[in-house]
């Protein structure tokens, strides 16, 4: 494992989850300033792009990291969700059964999002503290 690597990433992860946090505080905005997928949701929409660049650079990190199969696994995961959100939000109807079930999906698949960023990042940290012992 890469030391200054897996550090860069463990802050990275760090930065995911919070801007996952902030994605549904600007959601609720965007519901609350109009409910219509209009100007109220235009930072929701910049924050879901920013994520999905940033969640594939965290897959580049994590190869340069060294950090083992399962950390890259889960990374590419995160990055496969983000745009899967992407897919749903494109593909969605607002007002109908089929609009609200994706909203619905649209907003577990965040969840599952923020869990698998926060489980990524304790992997990390375990990982890099099993390998600082044994040096």
């Amino acid at each position: 494992m890469s030391p200054a690597f897996a550090k860069v990433l463990r802050i990275w992860m760090m930065l995911l989850l919070a801007l996952l946090v902030v994605q549904f505080a600007l959601a609720g905005f965007g519901v609350g300033y109009s409910g219509a997928l209009d100007d109220g949701f235009e930072m929701h929409f910049r924050n879901g792009n920013a994520l999905l660049w940033l969640y594939a650079a965290a897959v580049l990190l994590a190869l340069a990291a060294r950090a083992g199969a399962r950390i890259v696994w889960l990374t590419a995961l995160g990055t496969f969700l983000v745009l899967l959100q992407h897919g749903m939000a494109v593909v969605n109807v607002p007002g109908t059964l089929w609009g609200q079930s994706l909203f619905l999906v649209h907003a577990l698949n965040g969840l599952a999002l923020i869990f698998l960023t926060h489980r990524t990042g304790a992997l990390l940290r375990r990982q890099r503290r099993e390998t600082q012992r044994v040096s």
